[in-house]
């Protein structure tokens, strides 16, 4: 039974212990019996004090990434490594847990039997909500995208370990959007998906620099993600179409359920902050075509073109080379 195993928490940190500390408080808060998990944080080259609060909470596993600087990916894979758990659960440095989230995580993924379990994550707007909080608010999973698209990403989640097991770790050194590759494979290959609306988990909103950093990283990655599922879209006619003015009716969606107050200015400033992240977005999608292109011919693309030595100054701004129960269960075919 699964309320037999005991749990791995994982967390990647990259020079964020202001948010760590908060989360592994939340940890620490837990309903859920203390022998029954371990916490670990991976720590990805940070050069703040996140060591040193780290090992304040004395209970708590503290492993360095310093091979793929970068990439929250590998740090979690270094989670993988050293693990006891039968369940893993992947938690972001800057998921404040509730006191049940824990308890209900494991829960549910017992009584549904489910493979993989998303938290339901809520955004903290931390007193100030913005047009680029909004955005960002709208960029976890979702139980209906969970149920369309057999995809989970890694803000909250609980897996088997036998997930990983059968369908191997994530891609080192990757940045973004690995989540959603690896998810991919695992419900391609029979695993189930579930959404649990009583583990609950707040997350920080991302400001306008860092929602922007963060499209262009996931924009970036999506190529690669449709040349797996089998897909293929012109990214020129994706810049085409982001480049003319959004539905209103689109915008408005993005400002749904969510718990705060939401004005006609704010309505009217998130239009522009949204067009100009999917034109990002859109940008970032050639700039990946191209990668991906490069790496189809048999190109090592990092030591045929970097973009701080062949288009220097253009990206700067995003951050290249920083050395990161209420539910339903979403079945596929029988696992082998």
């Amino acid at each position: 039974m699964i309320s037999d195993f005991f749990a791995s928490i994982i967390i990647p940190v990259y020079n964020d212990s202001e948010e760590l500390e908060k989360v592994l408080h939340g940890i620490g808060m837990q309903t859920f019996s203390r022998e029954r998990y371990e916490v670990i944080v991976v720590d990805n080259g940070s050069t703040d004090h996140t060591r040193d609060l780290v090992q304040r909470f004395g209970d708590v596993i503290y492993l360095r990434e310093d091979n793929y600087l970068n990439s929250p990916y590998s740090c979690r894979n270094r989670g993988l490594e050293v693990a006891k758990g039968g369940v893993i659960v992947l938690l972001d440095a800057t998921c404040i847990p509730e006191p049940d989230w824990l308890k209900q995580g494991m829960a549910c993924i017992e009584k549904s039997g489910a493979d993989i379990v998303s938290s339901h994550v809520l955004f903290d707007f931390r007193n100030r909500v913005t047009a680029a909080k909004l955005y960002d608010s709208n960029n976890l999973s979702k139980e209906s995208v969970m149920k369309s698209n057999g995809v989970a990403k890694t803000a909250s989640l609980f897996i088997k370990k036998e997930v990983f097991d059968k369908a191997g770790r994530f891609p080192e050194g990757v940045r973004s959007g690995a989540d959603v590759r690896w998810s991919s494979r695992a419900s391609g290959m029979g695993f189930t998906m579930e959404y649990c609306y009583d583990s609950i988990a707040r997350k920080k909103a991302r400001s306008f620099t860092a929602s922007v950093r963060k499209q262009w990283r996931v924009g970036k990655g999506q190529p690669a993600i449709r040349r797996e599922q089998g897909k293929y879209l012109n990214p020129w006619k994706l810049l085409a179409g982001s480049l003319l003015p959004p539905h209103p009716a689109r915008v408005s969606k993005l400002t749904e359920n969510k718990g705060v107050e939401v004005t006609h200015y704010l309505i009217f400033k998130l239009y522009f902050v949204a067009w100009f992240i999917w034109v990002t977005m859109a940008l970032a999608n050639i700039y990946g075509s191209y990668f991906l292109k490069e790496e189809m011919n048999g190109l090592d693309v990092k030591d045929n073109l970097t973009p701080e030595r062949d288009m220097p100054g253009m990206f700067n701004d995003f951050d290249f080379n920083k050395n990161g129960t209420n539910s339903h269960v979403y079945t596929g075919s029988a696992k082998e």
